[in-house]
C-alpha cells in the first residue's frame, strides 16, 4: 500500500457512494447492502488499500431468562407468562419456557440446561423441594412465583391462598348454603394445601359439618376428572348445595355436571371458582371467582429477578399480592354487593 493517506471522501468518490455509506462499511457493516460493500471494497483496492476490512461488530449478547412451569395446559399460567414476557422484553432479554417437572430425577438435566443456555436467572412456577431449590439458587439467581417454600431465604411473589380461600368459603356460607363441597388440586402443591385449610377454617368457624367425601383432592386440574367427581357427588345422598372449586376449570365442570342432573345454578347449587381465568366469564352462567393479579405476579417476579441479577448481594423482599372476589351469575341470587374485596393485604417478608 502506498503511504498517501486515503480519505473517506476519496473512497466515496471512487465507489460512487456517499461518505456516510463508506463510514458505515467500516463501523456498522451489517447496516450496508452487499452490493455497496463490494463497491467500497473495489474502490479501496483501486486506491491501493489492501488491508482487510473489519467484519461486522458482534451482536450484543442478550441474557436468557428461564421460566419453569408444570405444564402449558392450565389457563391459569397464561397471564403470568404474559407478565414475565413484558418484563423480559423491557430488559432486552430472551424468555425460555421449560415445562418439565423438577424433582430428584430431573434436577441434573435442569442444571445442565441452565449451563447450556447460560441462563441469567430462573423464575420457578413449579413446586420444588427445599433441597433442590437451594441447588438451583446456587447455580443462578431465582425467584419463586405462585408456589414457594416460605422457610427459605429465596424471594417469591404469590398470594395468601389460605386467607383467600377462607373468605371465598365464608361468602358461600353468607349466601345461606350449608352443604358445601370443595374440589381441590393435588395436595403435593402448597396452594392446594393452603386453600383446603382456608376452606375448612370457614366450615369450622360456622359450626358446619360436611362428609369427608365432599373434600375432593384431584390428581390434577383437569375438567374431565372434575366432571366425573362431581357426578359421583350428585348421584348420591346427601348432595351438596354449593361447590368451592380451587380452579375455574373445575368450577366449569360443576356447571356441566349440575346440568346433567337437572339442577339449576344458582337456585339449586351455587358455584365459586378461583383464578378469574377467561373460562369464568365465558361459561353460562358466568362463574363467581377469586381473582388473582396474575399478570402483576409474573411481571413483578421477573422485575425482582433482574434486580437480583444486577445486585446479587442485595436481599429482596418477598410479596403476597391482593386477591378479589368477583361476583357473577353462579351465585348472584344471594344478597351481596357486586364486588367483594378479599382482605389479603400485601405482606412483605425479609
Amino acid at each position: 500500500m502506498n503511504d498517501k493517506k486515503i480519505t473517506v471522501s476519496a473512497i466515496a468518490k471512487q465507489a460512487g457512494v456517499s461518505p456516510a455509506t463508506v463510514s458505515r462499511v467500516f463501523n456498522q457493516r451489517e447496516l450496508v447492502s452487499p452490493e455497496k460493500i463490494e463497491l467500497v471494497e473495489n474502490a479501496l483496492k483501486a486506491l491501493g488499500y489492501d488491508a482487510p476490512l473489519p467484519g461486522p461488530a458482534p451482536a450484543k449478547e442478550q441474557p436468557v431468562i428461564i421460566c419453569s412451569m408444570p405444564n402449558g395446559n392450565n389457563y391459569f399460567y397464561n397471564e403470568i407468562i404474559q407478565g414475565i414476557q413484558t418484563s423480559v422484553n423491557a430488559h432486552g432479554s430472551h424468555l425460555l419456557l421449560n415445562q418439565s417437572p423438577i424433582d430428584h430425577g430431573t434436577i441434573q438435566d435442569f442444571l445442565n440446561l441452565l449451563n447450556r443456555v447460560k441462563a441469567a436467572g430462573v423464575i420457578l412456577l413449579n413446586q420444588v423441594s427445599e433441597d433442590l431449590l437451594l441447588r438451583i439458587g446456587q447455580a443462578t439467581p431465582l425467584v419463586q412465583c405462585c408456589e414457594y417454600q416460605p422457610d427459605l431465604s429465596l424471594p417469591y411473589v404469590s398470594i395468601d391462598d389460605c386467607k383467600s380461600s377462607q373468605k371465598a368459603a365464608e361468602y358461600i356460607i353468607s349466601c345461606g348454603r350449608n352443604k358445601i363441597a370443595i374440589l381441590n388440586g393435588p395436595l403435593s402443591f402448597k396452594y392446594a394445601r393452603d386453600r383446603e385449610r382456608g376452606f375448612l377454617n370457614a366450615i369450622e368457624n360456622a359450626n358446619l359439618t360436611i362428609p369427608r367425601s365432599w373434600i375432593v383432592s384431584l390428581p390434577e386440574i383437569n375438567y374431565d376428572i372434575a366432571y366425573s367427581a362431581v357426578c359421583q357427588l350428585l348421584s348420591r345422598d346427601p348432595k351438596p348445595n354449593a361447590f368451592f372449586a380451587v380452579s375455574d376449570t373445575l368450577a366449569a365442570a360443576v356447571l356441566r355436571a349440575a346440568k346433567r342432573f337437572h339442577y339449576r345454578i344458582p337456585e339449586d347449587i351455587i358455584v365459586v371458582g378461583f383464578d378469574n381465568t377467561e373460562i369464568s366469564s365465558i361459561c353460562t352462567p358466568t362463574i363467581t371467582t377469586v381473582s388473582q393479579p396474575r399478570f402483576q405476579m409474573g411481571f413483578t417476579s421477573c422485575e425482582m429477578l433482574f434486580k437480583k441479577i444486577e445486585h446479587p448481594n442485595e436481599e429482596l423482599l418477598s410479596l403476597l399480592l391482593e386477591t378479589e372476589l368477583i361476583i357473577r351469575e353462579s351465585t348472584n341470587s344471594a344478597p351481596s354487593p357486586s364486588r367483594t374485596d378479599i382482605n389479603t393485604d400485601i405482606n412483605e417478608r425479609q
